[in-house]
């Protein structure tokens, strides 16, 4: 009896994350494809697009390390584009990524300051960018005060806090203390 109490305790705390993953963008279409550019991911303009959670079709990247090309599977057939071809793409479940330096960044949020997950077999590493379509650096800070150095208030009020705080999710306010302290 332990032993399941401990397996479902173990699930409970790897699955939690999702939990957090949640975003606040505004999509134009609700359909799952790839985004050429920034502006066609504005518009709402997908290449291969389709309906999210269809049966048999997925969009994701090749194999098991994220850092690969993505591949769209259809009933029917399967199409690679190249990450260094595409600024982005919303997959099979809903969930935007944002293709940078041929990695694949999820937007966790992008209330203030944009909030992305990198997942890999080791460890996961949180990214912020000011906008959707700048380039995304890890969420350190350094980083922060290299980019927002134009902000002393910012800086003020993230380095009064501690880093283990700056990604509590706020369920009411939908966004992270992080982004907060950005919209104070």
């Amino acid at each position: 009896m332990k032993v399941k109490i401990l397996i479902y305790l173990c699930l409970f705390v790897l699955t939690s994350n999702s939990l957090y993953a949640q975003y606040s963008y505004t999509m134009v279409n609700d359909s799952a494809g790839i985004y050429l550019t920034f502006e066609d991911f504005e518009a709402g303009k997908l290449t291969n697009g389709f309906k999210p959670y269809q049966k048999n079709y997925s969009l994701w990247p090749q194999g098991f390390f994220k850092n690969k090309d993505i591949e769209l599977k259809t009933p029917d057939t399967s199409v690679i584009y190249r990450r260094s071809d595409i600024w982005g793409y919303t997959d099979h479940k809903g969930r935007l990524i944002r293709v940078f330096n041929d990695k694949h960044y999820k937007v966790l949020c992008d209330k203030g300051l944009i909030i992305y997950i990198i997942y890999s077999p080791t460890r996961t590493s949180y990214h912020f960018s000011k906008t959707l379509n700048d380039p995304i650096n890890r969420l350190t800070k350094n980083n922060l005060a290299a980019i927002y150095i134009d902000n002393p208030d910012l800086l003020q009020r993230i380095n009064s806090i501690k880093k283990k705080h700056w990604l509590t999710w706020d369920v009411k306010k939908e966004s992270y203390f992080i982004n907060e302290l950005f919209l104070e």
